[in-house]
């Protein structure tokens, strides 16, 4: 039977509407975290579409709890790629979390029929999101976490400091910045790749050279995480205070 052209675009705008809540999760998610990549993303938030239209279409076995596991955690794992096992569950725990609390609220209208079931969704939804936002590692008392930088050129291992106060991100990726003297880099700094990024502070504001690393790590006591993406940027001069690197506050949540 063929669809009138009505009921057609009302099929098209559904898988949209669907498309675009599954991005704006997984997306809420992965910035909860630090760890935003939108290409991670959007392969991420087609998957689960894709997968909504098979359970749409074949309840059993698709639309089954094992499945449901299965793709979580290859979501999940795609979003925190290299970043590790605490984080990886932290990002599952929040999809979890936030497809409980949607999903429960949009029954709770229907309160005669599914209204118990769903209120207690978006109540363990509510709760599991909180607690996930609300738990991290222990840092220690200075915030000092030490950074292995790899590039085509070099190595380096250098001290930085967590600044809650770095909010800096490179414009066209969007990505998070460690800013560090340029003398802990000395040999290891890439011949091509470089970018400009504007900054501001309250000694005035200027231009910074950056540029993206082959692989960098965070170690922390004995444990060792692979970093996020992010950019490295060359002070002009040397940082206030003793620190003489400052990695984002996103760095906190992997270690």
């Amino acid at each position: 039977m063929m669809l009138k052209r009505g009921e057609a675009m009302s099929i098209e705008a559904y898988w949209i509407a669907s498309l675009m809540a599954d991005l704006a999760l997984l997306g809420a998610s992965a910035r909860a975290m630090g760890i935003f990549q939108w290409r991670r993303v959007l392969v991420s938030g087609m998957i689960c579409t894709g997968y909504g239209v098979l359970a749409a279409m074949r309840p059993v076995p698709w639309a089954t709890i094992p499945v449901q596991v299965l793709l979580l955690g290859c979501v999940s794992g795609l979003i925190a790629r290299g970043c590790g096992p605490w984080l990886w569950f932290k990002v599952a725990a929040l999809i979890a979390g936030g497809a409980l609390l949607s999903g429960g609220a949009a029954q709770l209208p229907c309160f005669a029929a599914k209204g118990p079931v769903g209120a207690l969704c978006a109540l363990l939804g509510a709760a599991l999101l909180m607690l996930m936002l609300s738990v991290r590692r222990p840092l220690g008392g200075d915030w000092q976490v030490t950074l292995c930088l790899e590039t085509g050129v070099g190595r380096a291992r250098f001290p930085a400091l967590i600044d809650t106060g770095n909010r800096l991100r490179e414009p066209l990726s969007g990505l998070p910045v460690v800013i560090a003297e340029a003398r802990l880099l000395e040999d290891a700094l890439p011949e091509s790749g470089w970018r400009e990024l504007p900054f501001g502070a309250v000694g005035g504001s200027g231009r910074m050279a950056c540029f993206r690393p082959a692989a960098l790590w965070i170690e922390h006591g004995r444990h060792r995480t692979r970093a996020p993406a992010v950019w490295i940027a060359l002070s002009p001069g040397p940082l206030p205070g003793s620190a003489s690197a400052l990695a984002p506050s996103e760095f906190a949540s992997f270690v």
